[in-house]
C-alpha cells in the first residue's frame, strides 16, 4: 500500500502558505525532553539554505535546532554551488570563494564572477569544504522526520536514538545511500522548493521515500524505521529523463571527504577598460572578437558577467 504522507510545492520563494507540523504544546519530537511552548526560534523543517520559507516544525526545541544547525552545515557543504542550484539561503547567494581573493556565485539570472585582479579567467578550479558524510546522511534524515505527522514518529523510535547520538552507521538497519540529481541552470526554469514524501508498506515492511526539487538540485532519499533492505530508483528515470536531471548514487560510507569543481566559463561581455576614447566601431570590434573567441569553446553554462575590483 502506497500512501502520500507530505507534499508541499513552494514557488519563488514565497512565505506563504505557510505549513507547520507538529503539536506547539509538546515535548520536542527529537529529544523528548524540552516543552517547545518556551521556544524563542523557528524550527524550519528542511534547512533554509535549501530555499525553504515556508514549512516549519513547531515541535522541535531551540537546544535540537542548535545541535542540528551544526550538522546541517555539512549538508551546506555537500550541495554544489549556486551557480548550479541558484538557491538563495538566509543572506542571499551564497559565493564561492576562489584563490586570490576572487569569488563566484549564481543568481536567478546570471553567474557572476567577481575578479581580485584583471586577469583573464576562463577555466575555474575550486573545491569546497570537507563534510562529514554521517553528518550529510543524518540531515537529510533529520529532515524527513521533521514533516512526519506525530503518529508516525512512533516508527522512528529507534531512528531517533541514532540520530541523536555520536555513532556511525554500524547500527543503521541498511546501507546509507541517497541519490542527488542536478540539472544546467537556465533561467526558463521557475524558482520552485517541491517536497514530496510516501510512504509504501508490504510484507511488514516499511519504506519512505523523500523526493525533494530545489530549484536546479533535487535529493531521493530512501528510508525504512524497521527493515533491513536494498534500495533501488527505478523511481528516478521517468523524471531524469523528461527533465534532463543528472542523478548520482551517493554513498554516505565515504566518511570525511569534499568535492572539487572544474568548470570552463564563457564570460560574456565584461566591463571594457581603455585609457582612450573609443568609436562606436571600435566597441563593436572589440566585442566581435570577444564573441569569436568565445564561440570556439566548450561551455554549458549561461555567460557570466564579471566585475573587477
Amino acid at each position: 500500500m502506497l500512501e502520500l504522507v507530505f507534499k508541499h510545492v513552494q514557488h519563488d520563494y514565497n512565505f506563504f502558505p505557510i505549513v507547520e507540523i507538529g503539536e506547539r504544546d509538546s515535548l520536542c519530537r527529537f529529544c523528548k525532553l524540552n516543552n517547545v511552548k518556551f521556544n524563542k526560534k523557528k524550527a524550519h523543517s528542511f534547512p533554509e539554505f535549501l530555499g525553504n520559507k515556508s514549512i516549519f516544525t513547531v515541535n522541535e526545541c531551540d537546544e535540537c535546532n542548535a545541535k542540528f544547525s551544526k550538522i546541517e552545515k555539512n549538508l551546506s557543504d555537500f550541495i554544489p554551488p549556486t551557480f548550479i542550484t541558484r538557491l538563495k539561503g538566509k543572506k542571499g547567494y551564497r559565493p564561492y570563494y576562489l584563490k586570490g581573493g576572487s569569488k563566484i556565485y549564481g543568481d536567478d539570472q546570471f553567474i557572476t564572477l567577481i575578479k581580485e585582479n584583471s586577469s583573464e579567467l576562463s577555466s575555474l578550479n575550486f573545491s569546497s569544504q570537507a563534510f562529514d558524510m554521517v553528518k550529510v546522511y543524518k540531515a537529510i534524515l533529520k529532515s524527513l522526520i521533521s514533516i512526519l505527522p506525530d503518529e508516525k514518529l512512533k516508527e522512528f523510535h529507534p531512528t531517533l536514538e541514532w540520530l541523536m547520538s555520536n555513532q556511525n552507521f554500524e547500527s543503521l538497519n541498511h546501507f546509507p545511500i541517497f541519490w542527488c540529481g542536478y540539472r544546467m541552470p537556465d533561467v526558463n526554469f521557475p524558482i520552485k522548493m517541491e517536497i514530496q514524501l510516501t510512504r509504501e508498506t508490504s510484507d511488514n515492511h516499511i519504506i519512505y521515500l523523500l523526493y525533494c526539487q530545489f530549484n536546479n538540485y533535487f535529493i531521493f532519499f530512501p528510508f525504512s524505521p524497521n527493515s533491513k533492505l536494498f534500495f533501488r530508483a527505478e523511481q528516478l528515470s521517468s523524471k531524469t529523463i523528461a527533465e534532463n536531471i543528472h542523478f548520482e548514487k551517493v554513498d554516505c560510507r565515504d566518511g570525511v571527504t569534499n568535492h572539487s569543481y572544474k568548470i570552463n566559463l564563457h564570460l560574456g561581455e565584461p566591463d571594457i577598460i581603455s585609457n582612450e576614447e573609443l568609436t562606436i566601431d571600435q566597441l563593436n570590434n572589440i566585442l566581435k572578437s570577444r564573441e569569436g573567441n568565445s564561440s570556439n569553446d566548450d561551455h554549458t553554462y549561461k555567460p557570466a558577467k564579471t566585475r573587477n575590483k
